[in-house]
Parts: C-alpha cells; structure tokens; sequence
C-alpha cells in the first residue's frame, strides 16, 4: 500500500502515512513531518517513493509518467547538467563570500606555478622550521605531551602506523581491496557531493557514482582535474569502519561538551535557574503571561514533572540533530588536483591521513601580519599595501598569488611532503595549500580544542570581518562554545562537592582550594584560552544580533554563565601570576629568536656541506693593491658592493651560499659584459663604447661638441 490515512474524530484532519519502496525498508513515515510534506495528491503522482536515508544509495523517488494527464499539465523539470569543458558553467548561483562574476572566471595552471616557485627557492624543504616529525613506534603526541608543550606546529607521523596512533582505517586486515568504488557503495552512490574545478577553483555537484566513473578514467582522458574535499560520512556504513586518532578524540569539545543526556540538560537547568527551590525548565512566553492567573493562570505559568521530562526530550532531539559532524571527511583527489591557500573553518585543528596516494602541503604560519595578509588576498584586497589608492590597487592585487605577497613582506612558506600511509596533524589558525602529484584517498576530519582557544576565536572574528557565508563556517559553533563554557563551570562545582564532602567549613577557604585545583590541573596557555573564550561570551550576550541570539542555548542563562565564567577565570589567572600581555609579548620574542637562530644555523650547515673552490683569475694587466681582488692569486679589479671581491668570485659566493643551488639572486655581469668604468657593476650597452647607458652619457657630457657642418646647397 502506498499510503494510509488513520482514523480520526470527526471534525479533525486525518494523519497521512507513506510507505518507503526501497528494497529491504519499507518503513512507514508521516506525511507532515517530511520535507517537503506529503499529501495524498503527491503521494498520489510518485511510481516509487524512496524515504531521505534510502535516497543516497537507491537514487531520488521517481515520478509516474505524465502521458495520462491531461495536455496543460504536461510541465517536465528541465535538468541541465554542468559541462565542465566550459568553465564559465561552474558559476554558482549560491551567495559565497567573495561573490565572481561570468568575465571573471580565469583557468590558472597551479602546478607551473608552484614548481616556478620551487626552483626560485621560495619553499623552505622538508618543513625544517614549521612540521615536527615523528619517527618512532611510540605515540608521543597524547594529551599529556600537549599540556606539556603545547600544539603550534604541525605534526608529521611519517612511519607509525594508524593504530600507534589510535587511529583506525578500513582495509588494512588483509581483505578486499578499498578503493573509491568502495567509498561510493559505503556512503551512497546517489549522495551528492561538491566536487572542485582546480583550474578554476569554482565548484557544482556529481553524485558519488558520477564522481567514481570520473576517477575511474585514465589520466591522460580527463579533460579537467577536479577534487573532492568535503564529503562528511559519520552517519553512512563507512563511519563505523574509520575512527579518529586517540588525541582528536580526547581533546574534540564537540565529544566532550555538547550535551548528549536528559542529565546533561537538567544540570545545566538547574544550575542556570534563578530559584533555588525551583528545578524546572520555564520558557519565557510563559512568564509573560503570569498576568492570566486570575483565569487559571497557573496552569499555564508552572508544568508538571512529567511535562519537564517531554521538554527536555524534544530539546534533547533537536540537539543531536544540530550536532556538529565534522569530524570525519574522506577526500577524493585526481592527479595534479590542487586546493588554495584557505584556513580551516573556525579555526579547527585537522586529522590528515593518506589511504594511498600522496600530497603536498604548503604551509604558512598564522601570525598577526600574515593573517592580514591573507584575509585581504582572499577578499580581493589590495593585501600588504600600504594604503589609499582603493580600485586600481585592488583589481591588480585580485590575482596574485600568496606566496608572493608573503615572502615580499618577509614570511616564509613551507612545503611539507605526505606519502602513503603517513598522518598528519594541523594545528589552529595555519594557513595552508594542497596539491596532489597522483590521484589520492585520503580520511581526515577536524576538531575543536582547549589548546589554541585564542586562535581558534581569532579565526571566527576573521571570518566575520571577511563575510564568509554561513556554509562554509563550523555549524553551531556559538552555541558550542557556550557549552564549552558550561563545562568548565561544572568542573568547578564537581570540585567544590568534593570539598564540601571534606568537611572544609569555611567558604572562602573552599573556593581558594578549587582555584588551586583548576590551576594546577591545566596549563597556562590553556587558562588563558578560557579566559579569551569569557571576554568574547559577554560581548555574546550583549549582542542583540540575530547571528548570535539564534546560537544561545534555549534552556541556559547566557549572560550567567558568561559572568560566571569570567569572575572564575581571572582568579585562576591572577593565582598563577601570569599577564596575558607580557606572556604574548615574550611568545613573540622567543619566536624571533628561534627563527634568527634557525635561519643561521640552515645558512651556515649549507655553506660546510660544500667548501669553496675559488680559481683565481690572471690578468695581464695588474690593478693597484687597494683595488685588487681579495682572493688570493686573483688580478682582477674588485667590484663595488661585493664584499672586496671581483664579480666572478662574488657570483661564486652567493651560489655557495644559496646552498648551491646555481641560482643567481644578484645579477652581477660576467667579465666582458660589464661597463668598462672601474667600479660600476652595470651591463654595458650596445652601441655605447663599452659603458652601461649611465656611464655614457657622463662620458657624453664630459666630451665637448664639435661643431656640425653644414652643406649650403
């Protein structure tokens, strides 16, 4: 039977049920609570109907052929599938956060790009300055370790295996190979996916089985390279055969702090209501209506238990419904596939794991000046200028290249390269750049942690300065810290039940004990993180934002939690003596001295892996003693601004000190095509006896005119 109505009273509306047509579910759904709803009519017109969890593996409900119908209703859904041989068809009609227009849309060829770059020596290799390694068998990076040392830099696992580190992938027991047909049947076939152009970098949509075919064509066949980076499947067969590495597990806030019990809820009910008497939940509609008592107000101002417990459980569904689930993406990568430079949203922290394939990751560190560099190139803007100018400033920025902007200002990127089976841990905040040499398989996910709650809010304000649209931000992320806010706050009163229990009389005496415990229990750089996290939910719950109002927990006092959390917090602070402004200024400082330290101590391994072989060159002709090259045995004049050497010895320097590399990073001419005036370190021009063109018009002016003769005619 395709659909049921139940039998009501007279009067009512009945209650429209329809059956699922896909093999092996045919389970019963009301009507109205889909979406969109069904009604008998629209039953009516399906030959198949498929239920929303059936559709992703056996394809969308199908329509009963309109040849009955009448001629006027004879209306198709016109589909137009995207043809990705045109890139101007990649235009989505969707608001995103920087908005392109059809003229716009410009092919770039990002591995030129980057392999220019590479052999200008732009990277710095190997990561040396930016990605701890780790080689041994040991799961060294727990939580323990973190407190200890804290989580800035990436982390490379480059011969553990996943389950040294908690980490668990399909596949490696010995049985049937995985591979992305695997993914497709495990996830759905008929999941829609975002799928990236990488010359273009526009985005539209292919089924799984669509994008499976794709990848299942030869190389040299595909007439575009394109990506997939953002297919979430926690909740597909595929989910329980990965799961995340033990340290993302433990320190994930979306694990340990969003609500998952009844006991959760009235906790946090309890201890956010203002009567001590009175542990129930009360809605505000209701209060307001308190003038109604007289009229059998009471009814209506105070529930029931049991009216409590329904609450708290329609609450409770709605909760697991808003989850954030990001913390298990598989990413799909085609050969020479490549995603630009881009922050993870909300400032997540990134599990990165390669099934098979390889990447190459380009890394820049989140510091205040590169974050503004950024933020302005990613809008378009005129990044690391220097002020006015606004249009032609802007539009000549608008395709420049990262990289560039943040070497001239003086940063450094970093190249980092992942091989098959490796993982990889990236922290808060970096900004980084992806590209595959092979066509690759990859399960990530990202997570949000105590250890960098600072950068993590520094990101969130970024995104709202840069207007990212609401699909690309962490779901629900207000509301999650505000539950992370909670969370601490029951540690505190865990703490001070434990107390009490110890027959400590005195108040003042409890509270100094707990603040001795929660400071002694987590590390400063943590403290500091919450109490960042306090100052920016007052300024929440004070906004009359809808942005933020939307994200305020229904059943939680807000402004004292906040309150709350900020009193705690600057006792914990003041009772471990640091000072948030000195403590950034002296992070600053010993990061400007381990970059000097590293930066000469990379200069002076490269110039002793090769020693200098200088030749001297003989000249017929001696220079005077004061002006002669300094290498021994070479008469050569010495060339101005070359440290007392001819330009051909001072050529050979820089090489050896570019770690012989054969790259000229001051072009000084070669003998016999300098100028000829000693001293000057310029080409010489043709047609200019033997000068550079400034030198020739000196000599020009120091040579009288002869006087012209003229023919009379």
């Amino acid at each position: 039977m395709r659909g049921s109505s139940s039998s009501s009273d007279a009067g009512e509306e009945e209650d429209f049920y329809i059956q699922c047509d896909a093999p092996n579910c045919n389970e019963w759904h009301e009507g109205s609570t889909l979406s969109p709803p069904i009604t008998p009519l629209l039953a009516s017109t399906y030959e198949t109907w498929h239920c929303p969890s059936c559709i992703p593996y056996h394809g969308p409900s199908k329509v009963k052929s309109p040849t009955s119908t009448r001629q006027g209703l004879r209306k198709k859904r016109r589909i137009e599938y995207i043809k990705l041989n045109d890139p101007a068809a990649l235009l989505q009609s969707e608001s995103n956060n920087i908005g392109v227009a059809a003229n716009d849309v410009q092919e770039i060829d990002f591995r030129a790009k980057l392999e220019l770059r590479r052999k200008k020596g732009m990277f710095r290799q190997g990561g040396a300055g930016c990605c701890i390694q780790v080689s041994s068998g040991k799961n060294e990076f727990t939580t323990t370790h973190v407190d200890q040392h804290g989580f800035n830099q990436p982390v490379l696992f480059t011969s553990q295996l996943p389950y040294q580190i908690g980490l668990k992938v399909p596949g490696k027991d010995g049985t049937a190979p995985f591979s992305f047909d695997t993914v497709a049947k495990l996830v759905g076939p008929y999941r829609k996916t975002q799928v990236i152009d990488t010359a273009t970098q526009l985005t539209t949509e292919y089924t799984l089985q669509e994008w499976v075919d794709y990848l299942n064509t030869p190389e040299k066949e595909r007439t575009r390279i394109l990506n997939v980076i953002t297919l979430e499947y926690s909740q597909t067969p595929l989910g329980r055969l990965v799961t995340e590495p033990q340290f993302a597990r433990e320190v994930d806030f979306v694990n340990q702090c969003w609500p998952k019990t009844m006991d959760d809820l009235q906790r946090i009910v309890d201890h956010c209501d203002d009567s001590n008497n009175n542990n129930k939940t009360k809605k505000k509609t209701l209060s307001d209506n308190g003038h109604d008592n007289d009229n059998g107000g009471d009814d209506n101002s105070s529930k029931t238990s049991e009216e409590e417990e329904e609450d708290l459980a329609d609450l409770l569904k709605e909760l697991q419904e808003e989850i954030p689930r990001v913390s298990k993406y598989c990413l799909m990568s085609a050969a020479g596939s490549y995603t630009d430079f881009h922050v993870d949203f909300g400032g997540t922290a990134v599990w990165y794991h390669v099934y098979f394939g390889q990447k190459i990751f380009y890394f820049i560190e989140p510091t205040p000046k590169n974050l503004k560099i950024y933020s302005e190139w990613a809008t378009n803007g005129t990044a690391a200028s220097g002020g006015g100018g606004g249009g032609s400033k802007k539009s000549s920025n608008a395709n420049a290249f990262l990289p560039d902007l943040i070497t001239s200002a003086g940063g450094d990127v970093f190249e980092v390269y992942l091989k098959k089976g490796q993982t990889m841990f990236i922290p808060s905040g970096w900004i980084h750049a992806v590209f595959t040499p092979k066509d690759s398989l990859v399960f990530g996910g990202n997570f949000v942690h105590r250890h960098s709650l600072e950068m993590q809010l520094t990101i969130f304000r970024l995104e709202k300065k840069m207007r990212v649209g609401k699909d690309y931000k962490f779901p629900f992320y207000q509301k999650l810290m505000w539950y992370v806010a909670w969370d601490f706050l029951k540690q505190r009163d865990d703490l001070m039940v434990q107390i009490q229990d110890k027959d400590v009389k005195n108040v003042m005496g409890r509270e100094q004990q707990v603040i001795q415990l929660i400071s002694g229990k987590y590390p400063n750089h943590v403290l500091l993180g919450y109490k960042a996290l306090a100052k920016e939910l007052e300024s929440w719950s004070r906004s009359k934002q809808k942005t933020n109002t939307d994200q305020f927990p229904e059943h939680m006092d807000v402004a004292k939690v906040a309150i709350q959390l900020g009193e705690l917090l600057t006792k914990c602070v003041a009772h471990i003596g640091v000072n948030p402004k000195k403590e950034k200024t002296k992070l600053k400082q010993d990061k400007k001295e381990a970059k000097i330290k590293l930066g000469k101590k990379r200069q002076n391994s490269q110039i002793s892996q090769k020693k200098p072989v200088i030749t001297p060159i003989k000249s017929s002709s001696s220079p005077p003693a004061n002006k002669i090259c300094k290498v021994e045995g070479c008469s050569q004049y010495k060339r101005s601004k070359c440290d007392g050497y001819c330009a051909t010895h001072y050529r050979e320097q820089l090489s050896l000190q570019s770690g012989g590399d054969g790259i000229d990073y001051h072009a000084i001419p070669p003998p016999g095509r300098g100028c000829k005036v000693d001293g000057c370190n310029k080409y010489k021009k043709s047609k200019c006896d033997g000068y550079c063109l400034m030198c020739f018009r000196a000599s020009c002016l120091k040579t009288p005119r002869r006087p012209s003769s003229k023919r009379v005619g």
